[in-house]
This record gives structure tokens, C-alpha cells and sequence, in this order.
């Protein structure tokens, strides 16, 4: 991405009091109402502004343009969603495999269709985001805390390089759980997505 249009991107400034948050967040829900609703095409900052209750101004206080809107819309939800993994990844901690898999297949079946529209409709529907996609994922922020995962379980898993069972069963369970999602896969519930999806990681990792 060219350094003008990663400015473009970019919000102008974080809002740091309560009132400047709400603002912000207001302009946020506004977005994803208008994608999801009527589409890229509509969602022009003055309309934003006018859905979100806000002036122009206030919304241009805080971002140069409806990329930086939605790129910061994306990262809010990628952030949002890998906190809740990674409390849930400390919870698992001193569980079994066999105990903890499921409980993390399932943790990341909710926090993927509650945030659909970001991680699925966004990079299918409009190009432009894939890479902004990309650059935010879960994964990249949870990568500390998924190692010392693995590193918890050492012993359980038979596959000496950790990188890339860590990679494999990312790419596995996310792959999935998005073709689930996207409706590209059986007729089959969430229970027994995470049934089958959590015996395909043990026995992976089991080497």
C-alpha cells in the first residue's frame, strides 16, 4: 500500500475522553449498519455522519475518510475478538488437550460469526480490504499467548516444529469454521463442526 493511501487509511486521532469514545463508536456502529444494510457504495462520510447523530466536523476531527472509518472498524473487531480468545486461552491453560480443544474451537466459532460481516463480507465484497484484513487478524495478536499454549501442552503434542503445528491448526480450524460460515460446507450444526474440527486438531497434534 502506497504511503498516501495508508495515510488515507488511517484515523487522525484516538479519542481519549468519554465523550470523544462515544462519538467514535457512534461513527463505527453507523459504518457497519450502512455496509451491511445498503453497501460500500452508500456509505459516504456525510452519510455516516448523518446516521451516526454526529456533525461532519466531529467525524472528520477523527478520521480523513470512510477508509479510515471502516480500517478502524476492522481493527476494533479483530482487537475485540482476540481478547476474548486470549481469555479464554489463559483459561485453558492447565486443562488437557482433550478438555481445552473444544473449548477453543467453540470460542472461535462465536467470536467469527458475531464479527462476520469483518471477516468474511468485507475482503469478499470489497478488494480493497483484503489487504487491511491481512495485516489485522487474531492470530497476530494472540501470537504470544497461542505459544505459550502449545508450550504448556509440549508434552502432548508429537510434532517437533511448534511454528508450524501452531500455523497448521490455525489455518485448519479458521479455514473451516469460515467455510462453515460462509455456507460453502455439509449441513451440519455448530456442536458437530466442533466435535469433528476438535478430533482433527488432536489427532494432528498427536502426531
Amino acid at each position: 500500500m502506497k504511503a498516501a493511501e495508508q495515510q488515507n487509511y488511517e484515523p487522525r486521532k484516538a479519542p481519549k475522553q468519554g465523550r470523544a469514545m462515544h462519538t467514535v463508536d457512534s461513527i463505527l456502529q453507523a459504518t457497519q449498519k450502512i455496509l451491511s444494510n445498503e453497501g460500500y457504495e452508500r456509505a459516504s462520510t456525510n452519510y455516516i455522519a448523518e446516521v451516526a447523530g454526529v456533525s461532519i466536523g466531529s467525524l472528520y476531527q477523527y478520521f480523513p475518510s470512510k477508509e479510515a472509518i471502516v480500517s478502524s472498524l476492522v481493527e476494533k473487531a479483530v482487537v475485540e475478538a482476540a481478547e476474548t480468545l486470549r481469555e479464554e486461552l489463559l483459561s485453558c491453560m492447565g486443562l488437557p488437550l482433550e478438555e481445552s480443544t473444544p473449548r477453543m474451537v467453540r470460542a472461535i466459532l462465536e467470536t467469527r460469526k458475531e464479527n462476520a460481516f469483518v471477516f468474511l463480507r468485507l475482503p469478499r465484497e470489497i478488494p480493497r480490504y483484503r489487504a487491511v484484513s491481512k495485516q489485522l487478524t487474531t492470530e497476530k495478536y494472540l501470537h504470544t499467548t497461542i505459544q505459550s499454549y502449545y508450550m504448556q501442552h509440549r508434552d502432548r503434542v508429537g510434532i517437533e516444529d511448534m511454528e508450524t503445528a501452531i500455523f497448521v491448526t490455525e489455518q485448519l480450524v479458521i479455514g473451516c469454521i469460515d467455510a462453515y460460515l460462509d455456507n460453502n460446507s455439509p449441513k451440519i450444526d455448530d456442536e458437530t463442526l466442533v466435535d469433528h474440527l476438535s478430533m482433527a486438531v488432536l489427532n494432528y497434534l498427536a502426531g
